[in-house]
């Protein structure tokens, strides 16, 4: 089975609780979203080339022309949306473990379905609440509150990417959902790149109310100009 992966490069991880690691990145193509702050546009629609060693090749690929590509010990799986392709996500994950490699993914947190059939495969969940402030869509808390609970038994955290207009009630959603869970469960409020934000302390010291651990973590690797 063939899958539409955009690139597969090495990096560090620029967001969330694993920032500053290294990792090779996975990024697949095809997205059920289209958020304002999208930094990989390119990536909504499961549609054009695999990129490699600024070489082109026609998707979709084969798992055995992407896997002799990966070559870190942790390999992010992000997009697009990983669970778009959920067959060939388990597939390579599948792989991913015979070569004893940890698995991080990066996913919106809409698909529970999708999710739940490569749960058991990977080792770091990043999930995104898609607060309607910042996305331009509406809300899918009860999306983001299903994987959260499968996701759960993992080392998973939530992202919360915000801008100046971040309304109280998405950040009671917010902190809600994941104190219901379980309020060890991390959260890292992510500011929108080059967006000011004037607050972002009182929002952390509201949500440390109720949750244990609540940090503000940029897009590093945006600073540091690396993909």
């Amino acid at each position: 089975m063939g899958g539409y992966i955009r690139e597969i490069f090495t990096s560090i991880q620029g967001e969330g609780i694993r920032v500053g690691q290294r990792m090779a990145f996975v990024r697949f193509l095809g997205c059920n979203l289209s958020c304002n702050y999208c930094d990989v546009p390119e990536c909504q629609k499961k549609d054009g080339p695999f990129l490699y060693n600024r070489k082109i090749y026609p998707n979709p690929v084969g798992l055995d022309f992407i896997l002799d590509k990966i070559t870190e010990p942790v390999v992010a799986i992000t997009g697009g949306e990983p669970l778009l392709q959920p067959l060939f996500l388990l597939d390579l994950c599948n792989e991913l473990k015979k070569m004893n490699r940890i698995i991080y993914l990066e996913t919106n947190g809409t698909l529970p379905g999708a999710f739940e059939m490569v749960a058991g495969k990977v080792d770091i969940v990043a999930l995104d609440f898609k607060i309607p402030s910042a996305t331009g869509r509406p809300g899918m808390w009860k999306k983001h509150e299903e994987i959260l609970k499968l996701a759960a038994k993992k080392e998973v955290f939530v992202k919360m990417v915000i801008n100046e207009n971040l309304i109280p009630r998405e950040l009671e959603y917010t902190v809600s959902i994941i104190e219901k869970v379980d309020k060890n469960i991390p959260l890292v409020i992510q500011p929108v790149f080059g967006r000011r934000i004037s607050n972002l302390l009182d929002i952390q010291k509201k949500a440390m109310e109720r949750l244990k651990d609540v940090r503000i973590i940029p897009q590093v690797h945006k600073y540091l100009k690396l993909e």
